[in-house]
């Protein structure tokens, strides 16, 4: 299959003078969505641009319908508007994935008239489209003030979106293997697609709000109660999906939004105590963990059916992920061993009071047990190079994680020590290293979560420790 998909590659996606057929930009959509199915984002979102680049030499994007194309069979029926549509969808779903900058800021596809024109799922798809394109206008913008304020305005076109179709619409559909209703099965999977994607929104939207420091009723709190719940829902439809299809490359994006809902939940729960305020995840722990470990054992049948790369590290990594316990009754985070596995298969370490959690692609979780003081001297933040590190509320326990994605206002180094608060978590990120990064359009063998990961951490970061 990956030969044949070269051969096309090479002879017609990226021939270009085959350029000016509708035919040939249809090949290269094919192109794009095939790299993304079988987990090279970069490639797709490559494939992309190229996508949008001819899609504009015809003219698909203008309002006017002067379109400039020819179609090599005059019998195919093509609808330009919605192929302008398609294209722009997945360059921006790609872009929030993987923390690069839309390629178009068109916002035409949400006019009165067009939404009109759609179904219902249809309309819903186009408002998102709209909303990727503003939470993408504002990740592109530094941190300020203003943000929140946009972040506000654009949860309530969520809502209003939402609500555009009926209650029943967001429940979780119900998979039959023994179905024999093969577009009813299509058309539930598309469904359960669009709403995994509006609940990622959401985690996208309020990602650099969630472990803020702040109080009872502040926004900062609402943006950590919207991930917490966005993040369970994505998970539960997660779950639904691929106790049906295990095949790897179906919904390949799905399996990359399960990891980022799963690491957001478990950090929301490590920071559960927020400015010494009650725990509002307690009783949800136990609950919300089994998910986890659900969606860990999915990813391993799937790494087993298909000796799928991505499935096989992101279990990897919630199994890492998932040794560190939150105690609720102790008010404290520790780490256990899981089941009878040898510490050592699970990358931890432990020396004078400190354990260490390796995770491939991550770096280091690093727990202090039993510190006594919230503050933390530079030169122990970079004991690690190119890490993060953050405090869970109530612990004073150290976590690292890498990042190649630091800002040039971060390195700007304050003080000569970094001071945590005691009560919930506080990010600093380290100068990037280039050393030990695959080439920048690597495969999914290479680089199996393709900077999905640094793209979330960067989203995590974006506004962590300031005032509300």
């Amino acid at each position: 299959m990956e030969r044949l998909a070269d051969v096309a590659i090479y002879h017609v996606t990226t021939n270009e003078e085959l350029i000016g057929s509708i035919e040939s930009l249809e090949c290269i959509m094919l192109e794009s969505l095939y790299q993304v199915n079988i987990g090279n984002l970069r490639r797709g979102w490559v494939a992309g641009r190229r996508a949008i680049s001819v899609a504009q030499l015809m003219g698909l994007h203008r309002s006017d319908n002067q379109t400039r194309y020819n179609a090599l069979d005059p019998r195919t029926k093509y609808n330009p508007q919605l192929m302008w549509l398609r294209i722009i969808i997945l360059d921006r779903h790609l872009c929030l994935l993987l923390g690069l900058p839309q390629g178009c800021t068109d916002h035409s596809m949400a006019t009165e008239i067009r939404l009109a024109n759609d179904c219902p799922m249809g309309r819903l798809e186009r408002l998102h489209c709209v909303v990727m394109s503003r939470v993408l206008e504002r990740n592109a913008s530094k941190p300020s003030c203003p943000d929140l304020a946009a972040t506000r305005a654009i949860d309530l076109e969520l809502q209003k979106a939402a609500g555009s179709l009926p209650s029943k619409w967001w429940m979780v559909p119900k998979f039959d293997r023994s179905a024999t209703d093969l577009q009813a099965v299509f058309w539930d999977t598309r469904r359960l697609v669009v709403q995994i994607c509006h609940y990622n929104l959401l985690n996208q939207l309020h990602l650099p709000y969630m472990l803020r420091s702040s109080s009872a009723g502040s926004p900062s709190e609402y943006s950590w109660i919207t991930c917490v719940n966005a993040s369970r829902e994505v998970l539960s439809r997660y779950i639904s999906l691929r106790s049906f299809n295990r095949i790897a490359y179906s919904c390949r994006t799905v399996d990359f939004l399960a990891l980022m809902a799963a690491m957001a939940l478990l950090l929301a729960h490590m920071d559960s105590r927020r400015d010494g305020t009650e725990n509002l995840l307690a009783n949800q722990y136990l609950s919300d963990r089994g998910m986890i470990e659900q969606v860990h054992e999915n990813m391993n049948e799937m790494s087993r059916l298909n000796s799928d790369e991505l499935s096989a590290q992101s279990a990897d990594l919630l199994k890492a992920l998932l040794v560190i316990d939150v105690d609720n009754e102790k008010r404290r985070v520790s780490v256990s061993e899981a089941g009878s596995e040898n510490s050592n298969d699970l990358g931890l370490e432990e020396e004078e009071g400190v354990v260490r959690v390796h995770i491939p692609y991550f770096g280091i979780i690093r727990i202090i047990r039993d510190a006594t003081t919230g503050t933390m001297h530079r030169d122990e933040v970079h004991r690690t190079p190119n890490t993060l590190s953050f405090q869970v509320a109530h612990t004073a326990d150290s976590h690292e994680f890498p990042t190649a994605f630091a800002h040039h206002d971060h390195q700007q180094q304050q003080p000569c020590q970094n001071t945590f608060s005691d009560l919930g978590i506080s990010l600093t990120p380290s100068p990037p290293t280039q050393s030990g990064y695959p080439e920048l359009a690597a495969g999914g063998e290479d680089w199996a979560f393709q900077g999905v990961d640094m793209a979330f951490f960067e989203s995590i970061m974006r506004n962590a420790g300031g005032e509300v």
